[in-house]
C-alpha cells in the first residue's frame, strides 16, 4: 500500500512541474522564420534571441533582445540595421508576429 501511494505522489509531482513549465512560458519564446522566407528567427525565454542571415555563402547571426510590454506584446531590438527595431504583437492564434506601427506580418511560427 505504502509503494502505491509513493507512486501516486511522485506522478502527481512530475505532471506539477511538467506544466509549471508551459504555464510560464511567453507565446513569443520558439521558433519564427521571416515573413516570406526561409530565414529563422528564434527567441529564447531569457528575453534574447537571434536572426541568422545566409549572404553568399557566409552565414552573419544578428542577436536580438525581447522584453514584455504588455498581454502578448513586445519591444524588439537588435545590433544590426538589418533588423527593425521596434513594437511587435502575437497574433490571436499564436501563429504569427505582427509589426504595430505597420499592421505587417513580420514573422510566422515555424511549424
Amino acid at each position: 500500500m505504502k509503494k502505491i501511494l509513493i507512486a501516486a505522489v511522485l506522478a502527481v509531482l512530475l505532471v506539477s512541474v511538467g506544466a509549471a513549465g508551459c504555464i510560464g512560458s511567453e507565446p513569443i519564446v520558439g521558433d519564427w522564420l521571416v515573413s516570406g522566407t526561409e530565414i529563422p528567427v528564434v527567441f529564447h525565454d531569457d528575453g534574447t534571441g537571434t536572426l541568422t542571415l545566409y549572404l553568399f555563402g557566409v552565414i552573419s547571426t544578428v542577436p536580438l533582445a525581447w522584453e514584455k510590454v504588455e498581454e502578448k506584446t513586445y519591444k524588439i531590438t537588435g545590433t544590426s540595421a538589418l533588423f527593425n527595431a521596434g513594437t511587435y504583437t502575437v497574433s490571436a492564434d499564436g501563429k504569427s508576429l505582427v509589426e504595430v506601427s505597420t499592421g505587417l506580418t513580420v514573422f510566422v511560427k515555424k511549424a
